[in-house]
């Protein structure tokens, strides 16, 4: 049996049809939702990967590497006590015992004199010297065998002071440049002495001599030889 219209059409379709339009397209997937979906795939094997790597890293996913820190350390340490050099062990100092102590060598010392360049003599005469004087120097030596209570060479001048045994009184002997000086009754004390010749003063001692005249300073010498009875 068939079924159909009046004007004996089978229906609808046949009748828009027969008026000239298109028949209805049939519905399908469109490309747009094809490609979210390959995007969504393409995300999800990103996402995968990643989780992978984070597993499967030395350490896991918390990334420790202690037990690779321990084991460089290890290696740096065998390498350093293999390339440690050796020490060589110093054999024992052993010390000799002196049963009798090394005898002591006696030196005796003089003290020089405040800008002199020879020692202070107390005892014994300097060189070129005995006990009226010097040798040397007729001019800076004592009378006949009179003895010298003082002796001294100065940069510029020598002299003796020297004791007349007759009466224990003194006199100065000196000489400078050539000429000889004699003064009675120079005044001693100690290791200085003070000569006066008129107007003119020496003032010894060991650091020099020191010479005045009208109460000013015309000569100052240092003392390079002394001595004193």
């Amino acid at each position: 049996m068939s079924y159909g219209w009046d004007d004996g059409t089978t229906g609808p379709q046949q009748q828009w049809q027969s008026h000239g339009y298109p028949p209805e397209p049939q519905r399908g997937v469109s490309g747009a939702l094809i490609a979210l979906i390959a995007l969504l795939a393409a995300l999800v094997l990103v996402l995968l990967g990643a989780v992978a790597y984070l597993v499967l890293r030395p350490g896991g996913i918390s990334g420790d590497t202690s037990e690779q820190t321990l084991a460089d350390t290890s290696s740096s340490s065998t390498v350093s006590s293999v390339t440690a050099p050796s020490v060589t062990e110093q054999p024992p100092v052993t010390e000799t015992a002196y049963t009798t102590p090394p005898e002591r060598e006696t030196v005796t010392v003089t003290r020089p004199a405040p800008g002199s360049r020879s020692s202070l003599r107390t005892a014994g005469y300097p060189a070129g010297a005995d006990s009226s004087g010097w040798v040397s120097d007729r001019q800076a030596r004592c009378n006949a065998s009179d003895p010298s209570a003082m002796m001294g060479r100065t940069t510029r001048s020598a002299f003796s002071i020297c004791v007349n045994p007759d009466n224990g009184r003194y006199y100065y002997r000196g000489s400078a440049g050539g000429a000889g000086v004699e003064v009675d009754d120079p005044v001693v004390s100690g290791n200085s002495a003070t000569v006066s010749n008129n107007n003119v003063v020496y003032s010894i001692d060991s650091s020099g001599m020191a010479i005045f005249e009208g109460g000013a300073l015309i000569s100052n010498q240092p003392m390079v030889e002394f001595w004193v009875g």
